[in-house]
């Protein structure tokens, strides 16, 4: 038996598994944070969904339509649209 043969199979220290990082302990962030993200969590979401929808009845109404500005927020306008919509045939 050669030398290469005769050795053991296991490992050598600088070898075996790389250990696992630790976990890095966050610092507890101030409560103001914590209160500032759950705001922007929970209404900033919202209130970026009005924001595109009047972005988008805008460039519909206004832009591709040639009507006034001021009549996207009438409730006429939007019951001639329904009306057109679900007329029957």
């Amino acid at each position: 038996m050669t030398q290469e043969q005769a050795k053991p199979t296991q490992p050598l220290k600088n070898q075996t598994a790389k250990a696992k990082p630790k976990a890095k302990k966050r610092k507890a962030r101030p409560r103001w944070m914590k209160t500032t993200g759950a705001l922007l969590k929970y209404l900033g979401i919202p209130l970026l969904f009005i924001v595109c929808l009047y972005v988008g009845l805008y460039i519909g109404y206004v832009k591709l339509g040639d009507q006034p500005a001021h009549e996207i927020f009438d409730w006429s306008t939007w019951r001639h649209v329904y009306d057109l919509v679900f007329a029957e045939g």
